[in-house]
């Protein structure tokens, strides 16, 4: 149905008048589809996306798509098998048994948005460098200005220690170009590096730019650059506090000709707009991600002429994905809403007369299509929380 029928059938619930005296009846569609988004998980409103990221051991957040509301399924696009089934965990649980527990989702909040955190082995990950020390493989130099590259071996990522430095320029960084060979023959042009890097407080956050990675025999006739990384790698914006970014080998610029399987030397810089101290950076690894698809309900109940969904009417072409056994539903979550703006007459009376159909309704409809989104388990092995109403 599109908006224009959604109106009509609008109208005759409103004994023929007309929604002229409905301000903003665009936002007031939306705040039904809330309503009722709410209370059911509307089957018309399933969808199958490929995640934005590929999924690595040992990386752990995702972003999620726009118009998410509940996960149903995650699994690999290929080679599923029988025990490819994710188990949704609380947050707590999540990450205290992320080293011991495989396949196990979190769906949490980042910054005003939701991320997923995803814990599947696929792959292992090579580590380039683990930065405990200065000079544990390898020996770490400051780059341009930069000055104080000195370890830490109290505030770390991962392992025992990383390496700080202070940036004085924009450019400023620290480079390695004496470590143990790794080889990355597999690797090569299709596996991601990942950084992880620590900002410790607001005002170094506001100078912050980005981050870009340098990797290959050498660093001046040999290697390979990588995009400045401006965000983390599950699309949140940088944070004070220890961030993590996904540099894709396949968009990053190759100088000379570099062998893949004698890595040796790595370069990490970073535009700010102001000097900056004590920027820390710790295990630095590359690995190669699999590809995963996610099963989820939209909270995006309409689509417009090009066939993208929307949250909010534009147009009367603009079509309404629910089928007859919803769509009365969200007809009468609009009448409420639209009632309670109008304060007419009947106002009252199409208030209760809404509430007590969709009682009835709410009912069937749950009977007919229960949710199918992945509940959350508090610990291995314990049944999923049915109090969803």
């Amino acid at each position: 149905m599109d908006v224009t029928g959604f109106k009509e059938n609008l109208i005759g619930l409103l004994h023929g008048s007309t929604l002229n005296k409905v301000k903003n009846f665009e936002s007031a569609m939306q705040r039904a589809a809330n309503t009722m988004l709410a209370k059911i998980d509307p089957i018309d409103t399933m969808r199958l996306a490929a995640l934005s990221s590929t999924v690595h051991d040992d990386v752990y957040n995702y972003s999620l798509p726009s118009d998410y509301k509940k996960i149903i399924d995650l699994y690999p696009q290929t080679r599923r098998n029988l025990l490819d089934a994710a188990n949704r965990n609380l947050t707590e649980r999540f990450d205290l048994r992320k080293k011991m527990v495989d396949k196990t989702v979190v769906i949490e909040g980042s910054e005003g948005s939701k991320i997923i955190r995803i814990n599947w082995r696929t792959r292992a990950p090579k580590t380039l460098n683990e930065m405990n020390t200065l000079t544990a493989n390898g020996t770490w130099s400051a780059v341009g200005s930069a000055t104080n590259a000195l370890k830490d071996i109290i505030d770390y990522f991962s392992g025992s220690g990383s390496v700080k430095f202070d940036l004085v320029v924009t450019g400023d960084g620290i480079q390695n170009t004496t470590m143990t060979d790794v080889d990355l023959t597999d690797e090569d042009e299709v596996g991601d590096f990942w950084v992880r890097f620590k900002i410790k407080n607001s005002d170094d956050l506001a100078n912050f730019t980005s981050l870009t990675l340098r990797w290959g025999n050498d660093m001046t006739t040999n290697y390979w650059t990588g995009i400045a990384q401006t965000a983390q790698a599950d699309g949140t914006a940088f944070k004070v506090g220890w961030n993590e970014i996904k540099i894709p080998w396949s968009t990053a610029t190759e100088t000379g000709t570099v062998s893949p399987a004698t890595v040796d030397s790595l370069r990490a810089t970073v535009a700010a707009t102001a000097a900056i101290t004590q920027i820390r950076i710790d295990k630095i690894s590359c690995s190669i991600g699999r590809n995963f698809d996610i099963k989820y309900y939209s909270k995006f109940l309409l689509k417009n002429s090009a066939g993208v969904f929307i949250t909010k009417t534009t147009s009367d072409s603009d079509t309404i994905v629910l089928d007859d056994d919803c769509i009365q539903i969200y007809l009468l979550e609009t009448l409420i809403a639209c009632a309670h703006q109008i304060e007419g007459e009947d106002s009252e009376f199409d208030i209760n007369f809404a509430k007590g159909e969709l009682e009835v309704l709410y009912k069937k409809y749950r009977v007919m299509y229960p949710s199918m989104g992945k509940q959350a388990i508090s610990y291995y092995g314990s049944s999923p929380n049915r109090n969803r109403w």
